[in-house]
């Protein structure tokens, strides 16, 4: 069923042939496109991105059942494509990665070379899933960024730092700003907790002190990009 003719010295695909390469194609970029959506970070998202993900892996196998090994064919695909202008800019450099992802499989597929296309995908994706998962390549060493309003004419200085010691594993004084003739104090610290799950009862204790006000917690566990 999926074996090809000979016709002029060019090897022409069964209907067969054609049909399930560019159906596996299309089922290992959807898969590749999946683990994209998931461990996507930042403002950079698009959804033509992952639907044109797709498009790909399935349009760049059909090219090499169109080439083959004819080298007449492969030159003019190269000229074809070489008139292509990408007019989106890259915003996330990772997802370039995902290109070359995308046309590898299809590639492997348009050839016909199963099992290359099938490990190239679960390696590749396996990989992708660790290093986010252990948030490799990160520099941040603290989890949240603190804010808080201090008031020196109510409040003794460092109030605070029995709380710190109880909920927090280290923090950083980031900034620090003086407001209403420098009697009130807004600061600005990065924290790290002992254990993640108490930070409403952390925010909750610093309420309650009197002479804080203002108190928020940011998360700062990823990168926000843009």
């Amino acid at each position: 069923m999926f074996e090809g003719f000979n016709f002029g010295g060019t090897e022409i695909l069964g209907a067969g042939t054609v049909f399930f390469n560019l159906i596996i194609a299309f089922l290992l970029s959807i898969v590749i496109s999946v683990v994209y959506q998931r461990t996507h970070k930042g403002l950079s998202y698009s959804q033509s991105f992952v639907m044109m993900l797709i498009i790909s892996g399935v349009i760049i196998s059909a090219v090499m059942m169109v080439i083959g090994n004819n080298v007449a064919r492969a030159f003019g695909a190269f000229g074809a494509f070489s008139l292509i202008r990408f007019r989106t800019a890259i915003k996330d450099t990772k997802d370039m990665a995902y290109i070359f992802l995308v046309l590898a499989v299809g590639m492997a597929v348009g050839t016909n070379n199963y099992i290359i296309a099938a490990a190239t995908t679960i390696i590749s994706l396996l990989i992708i899933l660790m290093l986010y998962v252990v948030n490799f390549g990160s520099i941040r060493k603290f989890s949240y960024i603190l804010t808080f309003s201090f008031d020196t004419r109510v409040a003794q200085e460092n109030i605070y730092k029995g709380i710190f010691n109880k909920y927090l594993k280290f923090s950083n004084v980031l900034n620090v700003k003086t407001i209403d003739d420098g009697h009130v104090l807004q600061l600005t610290f990065s924290i790290k907790f002992i254990h993640e799950t108490e930070f409403s009862d952390f925010i909750a204790q610093l309420e309650k002190l009197n002479g804080i006000s203002q108190v928020n917690l940011i998360t700062a566990k990823n990168d926000v990009e843009y």
